[in-house]
C-alpha cells in the first residue's frame, strides 16, 4: 500500500517473518523501488544492515530473491543503498544547483542546499522524506 500521512509518503508491506507470523514493513523507498520489479508471489529475504562509521550510523537494505512465482529457485542478491541522509544531500546539492542556474550564479549553492536538506530531513521526523 503506498499512502501519504504527514510525514509524506509511505510504502506499507504485508511480510511474513521467519515463524510466518505477519507484520507490517515501512520499507524506504529505495526498498520499495526494488520491491517493485518483483512478481506476486515472488519469495525475497530483506535483510536490514547496520554498520558505523565515525560516530553515524549507516543504515542499507539487501534484498535476496529466494524463488520466483514460477517456483524456480533464484538465489539473486540486491544491495540497495538506503543511506537517506546522503540520498537528502545529493538531491539538495542538485536542486540547489538548478536554482542557482536559473538566477545565473546570484545564490549561494551551499546555503540552499543545506537549507534543503534541513527541510527534507524534518519531514518525518528523522529522515529524509521526499
Amino acid at each position: 500500500m503506498v499512502g501519504n500521512s504527514t510525514y509524506g509518503e509511505y510504502f506499507l508491506y504485508a511480510v511474513k517473518q521467519g515463524n510466518n507470523e505477519e507484520y507490517n514493513f515501512f520499507a524506504p523507498e529505495e526498498v520499495h523501488v526494488k520491491l517493485k520489479e518483483l512478481h506476486k508471489g515472488d519469495k525475497v529475504q530483506i535483510t536490514k544492515i547496520a554498520t558505523q562509521s565515525g560516530s553515524k550510523i549507516l543504515t542499507d537494505y539487501e534484498l535476496k530473491v529466494v524463488y520466483t512465482s514460477n517456483g524456480k529457485q533464484k538465489e539473486q542478491t540486491q544491495p540497495v543503498n538506503a543511506d537517506i541522509y546522503f540520498q537528502a544531500m545529493l538531491s539538495s546539492y542538485q536542486d540547489a544547483l538548478k536554482i542557482q542556474e536559473q538566477l545565473n550564479g546570484m545564490v549561494d549553492v551551499n546555503r540552499i542546499a543545506i537549507t534543503l536538506f534541513i527541510a527534507r530531513s524534518k519531514v518525518n521526523g528523522n529522515g529524509y522524506g521526499g
